[in-house]
């Protein structure tokens, strides 16, 4: 069991980061939470099977989180010696098959018939169980705060008699609805957008974060969606702020590539 820090950035153009992406990998189930523009590139330079991907779940629809869905399924369609047969499962936030029909409506049919079966899910949906030889997989989806749509995931991964909880916040702001999405996870994976001196509704602060990952009782925590006013703080005093809260456990200030066995 693993997961892969694809993308740590944001919509900002920025060389080392690319916009957000995070893979899970259970035995052979493979999951993408959600695979901002890159995201393709990103995957075959960390030498991820991409054309294996089992799920691909986007938390909501702004571009640093979506923009490659479609050059996915059209590199699923067109790349020379991948012949996919398997289902994928696309999830996404209340709204989205209609989203994915409209746009069919503009570049094809092929987007919901790419020569594959899809099964398009929304988070009311969930929970949804993916099971291959001993590997289980679960997510479920949970309302966080930005935009009307947006959700966070849960996941519970169990491999070969050891189970583990993994939270992914999406874009949130500080709320109980990050605590809950958060609640006992073995590992959280949480924005950490901007500078608390540069607070803005619908993200996360270092010190947000902290607060968020003490009261889950989380036991590790991964930083990432890092936009110029958090970098520019230092990744000394990301952590500083993040601990004035999460005292305990280990902190990640994420970067692309980060991989963490589970």
């Amino acid at each position: 069991m693993r997961y892969t820090l694809v993308g740590s950035g944001t919509v900002v153009p920025d060389a080392r980061r690319g916009p957000a992406a995070h893979h899970f990998a259970c035995g052979d189930i493979q999951v993408l939470c959600d695979l901002g523009s890159g995201t393709l590139r990103r995957l075959d330079g960390l030498g991820l099977a991409w054309p294996e991907i089992d799920m691909v779940a986007v938390t909501h629809r702004h571009q640093d989180h979506i923009a490659d869905l479609l050059p996915l399924l059209f590199a699923l369609r067109h790349t020379p010696g991948v012949e996919r047969v398997r289902p994928l499962t696309l999830l996404g936030y209340e709204g989205f098959a209609r989203d994915l029909t409209l746009l069919s409506e503009v570049y094809g049919a092929w987007v919901l018939a790419p020569g594959f079966p899809l099964e398009i899910r929304e988070s009311p949906d969930t929970p949804i169980e993916i099971e291959r030889g001993d590997a289980w997989l679960e997510i479920e989806a949970r309302r966080v705060v930005h935009s009307p749509e947006a959700v966070g995931y849960r996941l519970t991964l169990s491999s070969s008699g050891k189970e583990v909880l993994l939270a992914y916040t999406g874009d949130t702001e500080e709320s109980d609805a990050a605590v809950d999405l958060a609640r006992d996870a073995d590992l959280l994976v949480s924005e950490c957008s901007v500078a608390d001196e540069d607070r803005v509704p619908g993200h996360l602060t270092p010190r947000g974060v902290g607060r968020v990952a003490a009261a889950a009782s989380v036991g590790r925590l991964v930083t990432t969606h890092f936009y110029p006013s958090a970098l520019a703080l230092g990744s000394e005093e990301i952590e500083r702020r993040i601990r004035e809260a999460f005292v305990e456990g280990p902190v990640d200030l994420g970067v692309d590539g980060l991989c963490i066995d589970l």
